[in-house]
């Protein structure tokens, strides 16, 4: 009954031994599920199950059973249990992000009604881009979408309005998330005191990779011209908190921000653990 003990695998064999001599004892069918070496020297996941058949005096005269290779439905089942875990941790993310996104949000915006378009806003850019991530299965994000998303609300249609230029590059679902809600709160303020409040205005979004090792590392600038003359804010809000604190935390690097007079600066440098620049 079973296999052989030294073709079981080390990690299994106990269980798989006192399953066998379990059945023995009780004279119950015995069902285990373990590992076995393969004469390449591989490990294969298969499924032992044997029945008592008895003599016609009662006695045990063999074990009757069948062995089923299983790895591919145990491969399946730790690939759904991978999914799950990931599945929970996104969404422990994304509760953290609204949670914070919804206090800060009401407690510096004094005004109620401007405090709930403020919150929907930003959950609308949280959701798009999900479903961009979504789209593309959560392995990441291409960049000129993001901006591209980020953008889309601010500028009327007037695509003339937006300098965008840099090569493909893809971001991993955090970066991509971080960056996205940064663009937006760059581009609700240019919208409601920079560059995008007046027919003249502009924004320049360019981005490009530097070599920084064995991997690379993202430099995107933001400028504002042609807008109201800038006068830095008297209070820090959650927008330059995002920026300043979250977008460095979350893209692992700098990022400087700065109210010129001239227009909103904001440059963003972070290292990409391998160049992951799209084909």
């Amino acid at each position: 009954m079973g296999w052989s003990p030294e073709r079981i695998h080390p990690e299994d064999r106990t269980q798989a031994l006192e399953a066998m001599q379990r059945a023995r004892d009780t004279l119950t069918p015995y069902r285990s599920q373990h590992r076995v070496a393969l004469r390449s020297g591989e490990w294969t996941w298969i499924e032992s199950r044997a029945v008592p058949v008895h003599a016609r005096d009662g006695s045990v005269s063999e074990w009757f059973g069948a062995a089923t290779d299983i790895t591919e439905r145990v491969r399946h089942e730790e690939h759904l249990r991978l999914m799950v875990d990931e599945l929970n941790h996104r969404v422990k993310n994304t509760l953290a992000i609204v949670q914070s996104m919804v206090s800060q949000t009401l407690r510096t915006c004094s005004d109620h009604d401007q405090a709930v378009a403020m919150i929907e806003s930003r959950l609308r850019t949280v959701a798009a881009t999900h479903d961009m991530l979504t789209h593309e299965k959560w392995t990441g994000a291409p960049l000129a979408q993001i901006v591209r998303l980020a953008m889309g609300d601010c500028l009327d249609g007037d695509s003339t309005r937006l300098d965008m230029q840099g090569p493909a590059v893809s971001l991993d679902p955090r970066r991509a998330v971080a960056l996205s809600m940064a663009l937006h709160e760059l581009c609700s303020n240019a919208t409601r005191h920079g560059a995008l409040s007046v027919p003249q205005g502009r924004v320049r979004i360019h981005w490009w990779l530097e070599r920084d090792g064995d991997g690379a590392r993202l430099v995107l600038d933001w400028q504002e011209s042609g807008g109201p003359v800038v006068h830095p804010p008297a209070r820090v809000g959650f927008g330059t908190r995002l920026l300043q604190r979250g977008l460095q935390h979350d893209m692992a690097g700098k990022v400087d921000l700065a109210f010129l007079p001239e227009g909103v600066r904001c440059r963003v440098e972070a290292p990409l653990p391998e160049l992951q620049a799209t084909p």
